[in-house]
């Protein structure tokens, strides 16, 4: 369950007060994408990412906070026309303009989220600027990947997908052809999205889409069970048989694995 509070804001460039809308809370429920965007409730969030004060135009996470560089970057052309792009989604615009002061401000991290949060907006609205976004969003990533250990790898995915989906699949391919990761699954996801570039696919895919390396044969009573016990948990199929392969992970025979697991 997503909740929201609204609060009068007052701003800390133009001190005009407005009201803006806080996320208190949300939840998830499924695969996030190969790029890591969370799947809903929290996919649908992103309203409330960012404050915008309608008075002087500041973008920030908090208005109430102070601009690090100076207030008059806000009145720029390049602010004020989101560097002449014109983007379907108004949300999308309030994203770029924050990439636009994080740029500034040499905060790379905050540049580079913004322009992958923009292009997922730009998804959303169907709108063509969603390639020019993740291209940008390419040349800061390499600078946060260097510096931020925590999140190498969980970067390198987001990379491989921004190149694929950005349309650079011959780059996508070379760059990571003969990257391998600690854990399986991040390999899966990197065979999988090599096969997709391979095909010069640039659509959009969760991490479910993901080929498995275990193929199960279910029969048509034990189908009927676990379908039962999905419903009942409210889970998909495939979320209850990876629960009970990892509880029961010594089991060698898998029919027999589900058979003592159910009855």
């Amino acid at each position: 369950m997503t909740t929201t509070l609204d609060f009068d804001k007052k701003c800390a460039i133009c001190t005009k007060t407005s009201p803006q809308t806080v996320l208190t809370s949300t939840n998830t429920s499924g695969y996030p994408d190969l790029d890591l965007r969370p799947p809903e409730m929290q996919r649908s969030t992103m309203f409330a990412w960012l404050e915008e004060c309608p008075h002087c135009g500041y973008v920030a996470k908090d208005i109430e906070n102070e601009l690090k560089v100076s207030p008059d970057f806000l009145k720029s052309e390049e602010y004020l026309t989101c560097g002449g792009h014109e983007f379907k989604s108004n949300l999308a615009k309030r994203f770029y303009r924050h990439h636009l002061i994080a740029k500034a401000e040499k905060n790379y991290t905050s540049e580079f989220d913004s322009l992958l949060y923009c292009a997922w907006l730009c998804d959303d609205a169907n709108d063509e600027l969603a390639v020019e976004m993740r291209k940008m969003a390419l040349k800061s990533i390499d600078k946060i990947i260097s510096r931020d250990d925590n999140e190498r790898e969980n970067l390198k995915l987001i990379k491989a997908d921004l190149l694929r989906r950005s349309l650079q699949f011959d780059e996508m391919i070379e760059e990571f052809k003969d990257v391998t990761f600690e854990d399986e699954i991040r390999n899966e996801i990197i065979k999988f999205q090599l096969e997709l570039a391979a095909k010069e696919d640039s659509a959009c895919y969760t991490i479910e889409d993901v080929p498995k390396k275990v193929t199960i044969t279910l029969s048509g009573e034990l189908h009927k069970k676990l379908n039962l016990i999905a419903n009942v948990k409210r889970a998909s199929l495939v979320e209850v048989i990876e629960e009970m392969l990892s509880e029961k992970a010594d089991e060698t025979d898998i029919s027999e694995l589900f058979k003592n697991y159910y009855e």
